[in-house]
């Protein structure tokens, strides 16, 4: 495992369990929530999607499986590679009491088994603040296309790279110049959530940001047809960008 990812794991497992129990109910709880309507569980990826039964989707850094068990709720085959064992915990749990099956890898997203997972998916999904974990787009994306089927595709929905000049998302990550190409240390998504002297013990992330162009440029220039590249607002200010979600295809 890479080193940056070794240092990724060990934040993305400090106490993640309790946080979901916490945050997002007992798996019993958060199960509930999911049956009861699925589809609207997906917020606004669920527009991306041409169907969910029987498709076979990669989720990528698929955390507590907030997505991949709605996901299998509508009829999808998922399978979610994320990197923290608490989260695979948490998601597995949650998808028991939920009545389905979700398939969990715990890896570093670069180093996927491709002899089992090459070309296995017809959908690649990731949303909500993935791509900074990874300092090689190129890398990244070479990836993402090695495990999607011929005639799959992909759907990328990430942080604006507005946020890289202003946090407008209130994430309590430093601002920086547009173009900086920089690593740097920061804290995990969820560290904001916790008292100061708890804070202060959670293990840091290291981080890369990207503009547009670079985003757009690892999709096409890795293979992927880029078909949709859409912006949306931030969660408290409609007059900025907060996300987007790119959707490519891999040809036939």
């Amino acid at each position: 495992m890479r080193e940056e990812s070794i240092q990724n794991k060990k934040a993305w497992e400090y106490d993640a369990y309790n946080f979901w129990v916490r945050t997002a109910g007992t798996p019993a709880e958060r199960a509930a929530r999911d049956k009861e309507d699925p589809k609207r569980m997906l917020k606004q990826y669920a527009r991306y999607f041409d169907s969910f039964t029987g498709i076979k989707i990669a989720n990528i850094c698929g955390s507590c499986g907030k997505k991949a068990i709605p996901l299998a709720l509508l009829g999808s085959d998922v399978t979610v590679f994320d990197i923290s064992e608490a989260n695979k915990k948490y998601a597995l749990e949650t998808a028991e009491a939920a009545g389905v099956s979700v398939h969990y890898e715990v890896c570093d997203i670069l180093e996927i088994d491709l002899e089992k997972y090459a070309e296995a998916f017809d959908v690649v999904f990731m949303e909500g603040g993935v791509l900074h974990y990874f300092h090689d787009p190129d890398r990244f994306m070479q990836m993402m296309y090695a495990i999607t089927k011929p005639g799959g595709k992909m759907i990328c929905s990430d942080f604006h790279p507005f946020t890289k000049i202003s946090d407008i998302l209130h994430l309590e990550q430093p601002a920086m110049s547009y173009f900086c190409t920089n690593v740097f240390e920061g804290e995990m998504a969820h560290a904001r959530f916790y008292e100061d002297e708890v804070r202060k013990q959670i293990p840091k992330c290291r981080y890369r940001k990207y503009t547009i162009s670079e985003i757009i440029n690892a999709i096409i220039g890795n293979g992927f047809i880029l078909e949709r590249f859409d912006e949306h607002p931030a969660w408290e200010n409609q007059n900025l960008p907060g996300e987007f979600t790119a959707v490519a295809k891999k040809e036939t």
